[in-house]
């Protein structure tokens, strides 16, 4: 039986341990650890850099696919699977659910993004709260379905039908910034338009106005006096300093809408998919000085170079991995879990009906029903090779192919047995010593100043003043 961890001519596995951000936690996490002793991060920040140094390790797992013709294994390491920390299985997940946005819910109409950003003054708390970010992105969804409601056509639909038209929002909660930096924000793929469904197994599309500067505006300002009121009424902030950020002749709240991508350019929605799920950290920018201990990573909007200590690096990662079932995807509008328009626009996705189908009046081809179990069975069946469909997706290469019979490989069996795991990885020719990380060092002593940049209380606190009393914030 020929056996090997990949065939000549298919898709080659990373090497895992021969990245920058693998080597800077396996030198430096329990240096980081211990110089936050008295305050440690919360357990699920340790468990993914843990697991992350498992991550594509054949040491730690493998999966067996076999031939059923020739015979011809290949292994595939285990994933850690964690968010935030390891940008592989982010970008496995970015582009999987991109791929599957496009195939099975977003139909061939326009889309628009939207992006929305708090003050300063407020991320402190959003920060601190996983679920602000969340009721945030509820209340842009609730305003953006009364903003399209105005923006379009009434067409023949009576009253019921209109006020039960809801535009497609899939929102994407972002927590981090271009320069790995703690930053809770939203960003909202909307149809440029609302769909409705007459009861008569007929989905309709009407598309909206463009988005003039004034109408912008009024839904920004509409947006802040809802967020400062919610945040007023949790007694987050008192009620004066939300009255004093309502009389700020710039109210803080930004609220962008300049994307929009055309019915027919399906790339540049998945483009625009991909950068709204996309991880914290690219790889491709960044590099790390062992001798020195210094992490550079490149920031090609701003054109600059950050340089940080790698314990310092760890720190800012470990502020945006989301907590644990906090969920960053959510679906509005007419894909709310609730919503009647659910399986009608997802069907519409499935058919590829076109924009001028969905204008004039879809009628799917046959019974709901029958189709959405098929469409069920089919979701299940695909997501068995998730893995595989996405690298044939990205890399055009189809990993389980195999390169001798042209056919499918089969999964035989998960290796999960050390002894095993040792005697596969010593035929293969391959390590099967488990990485050790680098004790704790002492870190050089340094006197931060107040502005000093690699102070942590710096960025954790910039840009926040003091409540109208007096008293500071969070205090």
């Amino acid at each position: 039986m020929r056996q090997g961890l990949l065939a000549a001519s298919c898709y080659r596995p990373r090497l895992a341990r021969e990245s920058p951000l693998y080597r800077v936690v396996e030198d430096h996490i329990e240096t980081f650890l211990a110089e936050i002793a008295p305050s440690p991060p919360p357990a699920h920040v340790e468990s993914s850099f843990r697991f992350f140094l498992e991550c594509g390790v054949p040491r730690f797992g493998l999966a067996r696919y076999a031939c059923p013709g020739c015979k011809t294994s290949i292994f595939v390491p285990f994933s850690c699977k964690k968010r935030g920390s390891c940008p592989s299985c982010d970008a496995k997940r970015s582009a999987l659910s991109a791929s599957r946005m496009l195939e099975e819910t977003l139909p061939f109409v326009p889309y628009r993004q939207w992006v929305l950003v708090v003050p300063k003054r407020l991320r402190y708390f959003v920060n601190r709260d996983p679920s602000l970010a969340g009721e945030i992105s509820r209340m842009l969804s609730a305003a953006l379905e009364r903003f399209y409601r105005k923006q379009s056509a009434r067409g023949g639909l009576p009253e019921g039908a209109f006020q039960a038209a809801r535009p497609v929002q899939i929102h994407a909660i972002q927590r981090f910034g271009s320069k790995v930096n703690l930053h809770v924000h939203v960003h909202a793929v909307v149809s440029d338009g609302i769909f409705s469904f007459n009861g008569e197994g007929t989905l309709a599309f009407a598309p909206a106005r463009p988005v003039s500067q004034s109408s912008l505006d009024l839904l920004t300002e509409n947006l802040r006096r809802a967020v400062l009121k919610r945040f007023a009424r949790q007694g987050l902030i008192p009620e004066a300093a939300a009255q004093d950020m309502l009389s700020w002749p710039h109210g803080g709240f930004s609220l962008n809408a300049q994307v929009r991508i055309e019915a027919q350019d399906r790339a540049g929605l998945e483009r625009l998919l991909s950068y709204c799920l996309r991880p914290a950290v690219s790889l491709k920018r960044l590099g790390y000085l062992p001798e020195k201990g210094l992490v550079r990573y490149w920031v090609p909007k701003d054109r600059i170079t950050l340089e940080w200590p790698a314990t310092e690096f760890l720190r800012r990662l470990s502020l945006v991995i989301p907590p644990p079932r906090v969920n960053l995807v959510r679906y509005y509008g007419a894909l709310g879990p609730r919503s009647p328009l659910r399986r009608w626009v997802s069907e519409a996705a499935r058919h590829r009906a076109s924009r001028g189908d969905l204008q004039r009046g879809w009628r799917a081809p046959s019974p709901l029903d029958g189709i959405v179990s098929k469409a069920k069975s089919l979701a299940l069946r695909a997501a068995s090779g998730a893995w595989a469909r996405m690298l044939s997706r990205v890399f055009e290469a189809f990993p389980l192919l195999c390169p001798a019979c042209n056919l499918a490989m089969r999964p035989v069996a998960a290796v999960t047995e050390a002894g095993e795991i040792t005697r596969i990885l010593n035929h293969l020719g391959l390590s099967a010593d488990y990485p050790v990380t680098q004790p704790a060092r002492s870190p050089p002593r340094r006197a931060y100043g107040e502005d000093c940049q690699i102070n942590p209380l710096v960025e954790a606190f910039q840009g926040i003043d003091e409540l109208p009393d007096g008293t500071p914030l969070g205090a």
